[in-house]
């Protein structure tokens, strides 16, 4: 048989992507799932059929998504984002470990502006700690310019850090301090996260609506298709707290499903999603 066609141009191989969640704080990455995150586009249809004209054209009314995917990085936080405001988290801290015995992190050169992951480690375990709250610095030091204030770094919240927190350093502040320096952090008493607690439970609740979206990059780190919803939020038995038995394989899962609807602030026709294919 001969070859139909030769048009090849937007095939993509299968290969995931970062999902993100944003509750009007911001994007927040997931991490890691387990499935494919699927995307259904449905709308009710009205088309009438006359007594002697045939159909009339297709009308279509209350466009959605349906989506669902399987988290398997049981991140409190990202679950809390998915849930629209139905869940309550409370952090509790473990013991003060004193900054004496916290091992000072040393950073040999950095590129401004890009976030550092915090590590504290335990000096007696070696073990590193995550922050319950945000981390009590002592001081910030470069091997140059000396000691450095707040103009100089400050400390973000970052879920992909094992502590929970990175820094992020300047060369535009008051020491001036150079990419090429070793910037030195000694850190005070501090409290380690000893757990989360996940809360639900009421007679009746309003939603607060969440972006979604997908991103996949190339090689060269560039966004090559990405689908986004502007105004989402979870399914009724769309939170599956499973715990799997010890005959089964795999990891732990958490099956999630939502719901996509229009989102009426936005230009009409634009209102849904967006799917994006780069040329």
């Amino acid at each position: 048989m001969p070859v139909q066609t030769t048009k090849q141009g937007y095939i993509g191989f299968p290969d995931g992507g970062k999902v993100s969640v944003d509750d009007g704080t911001g994007w927040h990455d997931i991490g890691a799932i387990n499935s494919a995150v699927t995307f259904a586009l449905n709308y009710s249809e009205n088309q009438v059929a006359t007594a002697n004209s045939g159909k009339l054209a297709k009308q279509i009314s209350d466009m959605l998504i349906d989506g669902a995917l399987t988290l398997i990085n049981l991140e409190p936080e990202a679950i809390d984002k998915l849930g629209g405001g139905m869940f309550e988290v409370v952090n509790t801290a473990a013991a003060t470990v004193t900054g004496a015995n916290i091992t000072d992190q040393v950073i040999a050169g950095f590129e401004e502006k890009k976030p550092i992951e915090i590590k504290a480690i335990v000096t007696a375990t070696g073990e590193p700690i995550r922050f319950s709250a945000a981390p009590v610095i002592t001081d910030v030091e470069a091997s140059a310019s000396g000691a450095m204030d707040a103009t100089d770094y400050f400390i973000i919240s970052d879920s992909t850090s094992a502590s929970g927190y990175s820094i992020v350093i300047s060369t535009t502040g008051t020491e001036s301090v150079e990419e090429s320096e070793t910037v030195t952090i000694d850190f005070g008493d501090n409290d380690p996260l000893a757990g989360t607690t996940i809360y639900a439970g009421t007679s009746t609740q309003v939603l607060n609506a969440f972006g979604l979206k997908i991103e996949h990059t190339d090689d060269t780190a560039a966004i090559d298709r990405s689908f986004e919803i502007y105004s989402a939020n979870p399914t009724s038995g769309g939170f599956q707290f499973n715990f799997k038995g010890a005959n089964e394989d795999g990891v732990e899962e958490m099956p999630i499903t939502f719901q996509g609807n229009v989102n009426l602030e936005r230009a009409d026709g634009r209102q849904l999603f967006s799917y994006y294919i780069k040329g």
